[in-house]
């Protein structure tokens, strides 16, 4: 049994270390190791206690973290796979509910799930480990091998956008020239999941945009520049954004003050998408004007989580596209690499950060 490294916490407390752990790869059916493993706001929010839904796995005083990954097969007893392929695992796992039994555990309904690095399962900040092929996806393009990474944090939009395709349908949501092309999508945040979220709306023909209380730094301005994002900072212009009315509101941030603030701003049949989650944010003031606000439009309010095994395959197929359109400027979205020693980037969010990663290779 190997003593390998592993990024720890003890969930829901919290605190996090780097750990010599012993594990068992003697039955593996596939082996990987992780090139690089991104850090986000759920790692950040385990770390600091304030996410106590994460749970270490049964019989463990531990919880590796890590649910963003690039990993690399080192060896495989399936034909599926083959030493060298790149991989992404699926980070949720299923529970015994009918939506689990059939590849949706992000939709689980009885909460018997798993999730990689947040609740009951181990997570891929650990130098190698054992993989099910059935949770495994395969990147067949090697130059991905940069922004690979962001395959997990796309495939959440993704999933968010098919909640959306579907309660959208309540009424007509495109325009008369049966696009979107005049439907506007305002981005609360600029983080990374802000980030895609704006350039999958893109993608998808809307008008779109970042918001935030804050100008952005020079660093952080001139990528989304080079994208093609448009931000604005509506402490400087409350009018903006989009004085025409929002069409769909996506909030990355979970701070209910910022989400009513612009509420108020959803065109008549408009959709809300709650993605971003806070446990430290502040109350809001959610009052009875705006419950009418909301039902006197027909305005639709859903949550969104995870996504399923299909939503990753689409999320490499984006990153193929956009990594072929953009190179460099893409590569430039992972903006700090570090050795797995350097636990002080899950206590505090770097400077210029829009994606940091540790690497392990």
């Amino acid at each position: 049994m190997p003593s390998i490294k592993a990024i720890v916490t003890n969930a829901p407390d919290g605190g996090v270390s780097v750990k010599t752990i012993n594990t068992d790869i003697s039955s593996y059916k596939v082996l990987i190791s992780p090139i690089y493993t991104g850090v986000c706001g759920t790692d950040r929010g385990i770390v600091s206690s304030s996410l106590k839904f994460a749970y270490n796995p049964e019989g463990s005083d531990y919880l590796v973290l890590g649910h963003e990954s690039i990993c690399e097969v080192v060896d495989s007893k399936v034909p599926e796979f083959k030493a060298g392929d790149l991989v992404v695992p699926v980070v949720r796992r299923p529970g015994d509910c009918v939506n689990c039994k059939i590849g949706r555990q992000d939709n689980c309904s009885d909460g018997k799930k798993h999730e990689a690095g947040i609740t009951g399962m181990h997570g891929f900040m650990q130098e190698i480990f054992t993989e099910d092929p059935e949770f495994l996806v395969k990147v067949e393009d090697k130059t991905l091998k940069e922004v690979g990474v962001l395959t997990e944090p796309l495939k959440n939009v993704l999933k968010a956008f098919e909640v959306f395709e579907t309660v959208s349908k309540r009424a007509v949501f495109h325009g008369e020239d049966s696009t979107v092309l005049d439907k506007n999508v305002v981005v609360i945040g600029t983080g990374c999941e802000a980030f895609l979220y704006t350039m999958m709306a893109r993608e998808l023909g809307f008008r779109s945009m970042m918001i935030n209380r804050h100008p952005l730094s020079h660093k952080i301005e001139k990528i989304f520049d080079d994208l093609g994002l448009r931000f604005v900072n509506y402490a400087e212009d409350p009018d903006e954004p989009f004085s025409s009315g929002i069409d769909l509101l996506i909030d990355t941030s979970g701070d209910p003050t910022t989400v009513f603030n612009f509420l108020r701003k959803v065109n008549y049949n408009g959709v809300v998408i709650l993605f971003g989650t806070n446990g430290r944010a502040p109350d809001g003031s959610f009052t009875g004007a705006d419950i009418d606000y909301v039902v006197e439009r027909n305005i639709t309010i859903a949550g969104s989580v995870d996504a399923a095994k299909k939503h990753y395959l689409q999320a490499i197929e984006y990153l193929t596209k956009w990594h072929c359109s953009y190179g460099e400027k893409l590569e430039n979205v992972i903006t700090a690499k570090f050795p797995p020693e350097n636990t002080a980037i899950f206590t505090s969010k770097q400077k210029d950060e829009l994606k940091s990663v540790i690497e392990w290779k």
